[in-house]
């Protein structure tokens, strides 16, 4: 008989995360989001060990002034792991 052996394996979630201020904010606000609205789903259980950000994209604010920026955002593929017993 096969001994029960769990099995590691990794998920990557896509978030993106939003700032008025900078992109560095952005990343921030986005990894600071990534366990909301996972209770009771089976990322609930994701150990989060790395991140890399895909994307920086933002909004401009052009009033007829000088041009500035009104919203910062950073996507990014967040790295959690878990294991599945089998």
């Amino acid at each position: 008989m096969l001994a029960n052996h769990g099995v590691e394996h990794q998920d990557v979630i896509r978030i993106i995360g939003s700032s008025e201020k900078s992109f560095d904010e952005a990343v921030q606000n986005g990894i600071s989001t990534i366990r909301e609205g996972h209770a009771g789903t089976p990322r609930a259980e994701l150990h989060y060990v790395s991140f890399e950000v895909v994307q920086l994209q933002g909004l401009i604010k052009d009033n007829g002034e000088a041009p500035g920026v009104s919203l910062f955002q950073a996507v990014l593929d967040v790295v959690g792991v878990h294991r599945h017993e089998h």
